[in-house]
């Protein structure tokens, strides 16, 4: 009986756990772009749609990365016929807690040696342990979240994993232009 209700309990959680997270405010972080500029989320990014990406391994890393020509080519380098029309921040956040949060400066040293000069202010490396975070935005390790923010600073969308054509036109329909 107890495995009956824990299996009930995980199920509605992830039915209804997603759900309850929209419209919610993201809770504040600040961090540090490559460009060395710090950036406090939602604060400073009020006024703005703001698309973040987080990723906490090497797995989720990965997935992030089949996301990235479509995030970069609408949103940052705005290479389509209407993407100029798209004003959106966009951050890609590596996440280090816990023991891994030493690895922080040596994963920075590296982006900042190999990243392209025009996504520099788009690698945020946040200066605290996000565990207070990943926990109010139940942020899993091994795989990817993605987050849209309107421009009040509330979730409006969220969704995890790889790069789908379905969830990229489900977060172009939540963006007014």
């Amino acid at each position: 009986m107890k495995t009956l209700t824990a299996r009930c309990i995980a199920i509605f959680a992830g039915i209804l756990l997603p759900g309850l997270l929209l419209a919610q405010t993201i809770p504040s972080f600040s961090g540090e772009t490559l460009e060395k500029k710090t950036i406090t989320i939602p604060a400073e990014t009020n006024g703005k749609y703001t698309f973040l990406c987080f990723a906490s391994s090497m797995k989720a890393q990965k997935e992030l990365e089949t996301w990235l020509d479509a995030v970069y080519n609408r949103f940052i380098a705005k290479t389509g016929m209407m993407d100029e029309f798209y004003d959106v921040n966009v951050f890609f956040i590596p996440v280090f807690k816990g023991k891994n949060a030493s690895m922080r400066e040596t994963v920075r040293k590296k982006f900042d040696e190999t990243a392209q000069e025009d996504i520099r202010g788009n690698v945020l490396f946040c200066k605290s342990d996000l565990a207070e975070l990943t926990s109010a935005l139940n942020l899993q390790d091994n795989t990817p979240s993605f987050f849209l923010l309107d421009k009040q600073g509330k979730i409006i969308y969220r969704t995890t994993g790889a790069y789908t054509e379905k969830k990229f036109d489900e977060i172009d329909e939540k963006i007014e232009m």
